[in-house]
């Protein structure tokens, strides 16, 4: 019993170490494929807002080369209408001319280059496209004031920043703002120099919005995708590392179950060994102790095995050794023991057994015995065996070699009485 236990722990010992193992690479495998993956939604999630940022460049350039060509053309005049009024902050600088007459006496107002980017913008925004504002810190329309992301973009270029970016969640919807420094030029002045600009100064800025929603919306789709797959592989990698693990450490068993085996058997014979035998034996005197059970040992010797070698060669001595052990296992009971003790020499543990009764058992091993024949070439007489048996029951607080010995005892009584007989210590 306690060699099953040993053997029990040396199996889950080395089950447990090819877990652990395989348990190890799937991480590592798992730890891969989600870097792997997250580089491939952060890659994503840069390559979309690229895009938004160039949008932002592009836009604001376009803007920008608008401005310029209004400004380097005085801005331009508008014929006045009920949809066209006149700019009333324009008024305020002196010697600008806000409203001009043709020959025909058509009043046109002028548009600068605020005004027409802040139109332009407004009808960007109606067809759905973008929208962009000019602003400043120090605005000559309150409608161009910056709003809290301009105010920091603004802040920042005043200290050197060239341009500021972010996203704005609006609940519904999810903006790209991008924002760039409006560097003074000299046709600017005309409108600004009031407010204390001077040509090569940042004096606001132009910020662009786009709706980012439809993009983001599809990163979240792509990344959720990524995620679903992600956890797909590692199902079917972990579900695959199982099976293998499985197959892994049942092989692992069996190997081990031999090895187990080949450790506690005799290579010829298939009987237990003598050192597993021992350990057995000592489990009954146990067993034997608890329930108030006789025990008993049977020593059997094959008379003149010696002369058998001598005669016929070691083939048949090793052809009698097998054939005997396989029926001393069809004679004997379930629980009994049986061991090759060494040589021509087998012990048999007898547990419940009485010594008359261990006797009786000996007898029946000895009788067929007798009965083996085994050919011998193809006109030779056939080779029979016979053997000799000592018997003794075990005593209480007895070491067990002191009652293998008396069997030994009664086993040699055997042999000098004749042989082919049984005797009990």
């Amino acid at each position: 019993m306690k060699t099953n236990e040993n053997n029990s722990i040396l199996s889950s010992g080395s089950s447990s170490f090819v877990r652990k193992y395989l348990t190890g690479i799937f991480l590592i495998i798992c730890l891969i494929l989600l870097s792997i993956f997250w580089g491939f939604s952060y890659k994503a999630s840069s390559l979309i807002k690229n895009q938004l940022h160039q949008q932002g460049v592009a836009f604001f350039q376009e803007v920008v080369l608008t401005r310029e060509w209004a400004a380097n053309h005085g801005g331009v005049y508008v014929k006045l209408g009920s949809d066209v009024k006149i700019n009333p902050y324009l008024l305020k600088i002196p010697g600008l001319k806000v409203v001009i007459t043709d020959r025909e006496g058509e009043c046109y107002t002028l548009k600068n280059p605020a005004l027409i980017t802040r139109e332009i913008s407004e009808l960007a925004v109606r067809k759905g496209l973008f929208k962009f504002k000019i602003t400043s810190l120090k605005p000559l329309n309150p409608d161009n004031s910056p709003d809290q992301f301009e105010r920091k973009a603004l802040t920042r270029f005043d200290h050197g920043l060239k341009e500021w970016s972010t996203y704005e969640d609006q609940g519904n919807e999810v903006l790209y703002r991008y924002m760039a420094p409006l560097v003074t030029y000299k046709s600017c002045l005309k409108c600004h120099s009031a407010q204390g600009y001077r040509e090569g100064d940042i004096r606001g800025g132009i910020s662009v919005t786009i709706n980012a929603t439809d993009m983001i919306n599809q990163l979240h789709e792509n990344n959720l995708f990524l995620l679903i797959s992600a956890i797909g592989i590692v199902a079917l990698i972990f579900a695959i590392i199982r099976f293998i693990s499985q197959a892994f450490i049942k092989e692992l068993k069996l190997a081990e179950q031999k090895l187990i085996e080949m450790a506690s058997r005799d290579f010829l014979t298939g009987l237990l060994n003598r050192r597993e035998m021992y350990n057995r034996l000592a489990s009954e005197v146990s067993r034997a102790g608890r329930n108030d059970k006789p025990l008993s040992v049977i020593m059997i010797d094959i008379d003149f095995f010696k002369k058998l070698n001598d005669t016929y060669g070691h083939s048949m001595g090793d052809t009698v050794l097998k054939e005997l052990s396989c029926k001393l296992q069809e004679t004997l009971r379930k629980y009994d023991i049986i061991c090759r003790y060494g040589g021509e020499e087998f012990l048999v543990v007898a547990p419940d057994a009485t010594s008359d009764e261990a006797r009786n058992l000996a007898e029946r091993i000895r009788s067929i015995a007798q009965k083996i024949v085994i050919p011998y070439g193809s006109n030779a007489t056939p080779v029979s065996i016979s053997i000799s048996a000592g018997v003794s029951q075990y005593i209480e607080g007895e070491d067990v070699e002191k009652t293998i010995s008396r069997a030994d005892a009664a086993l040699y009584r055997a042999k000098g009485a004749g042989r082919n007989r049984v005797e009990v210590a």
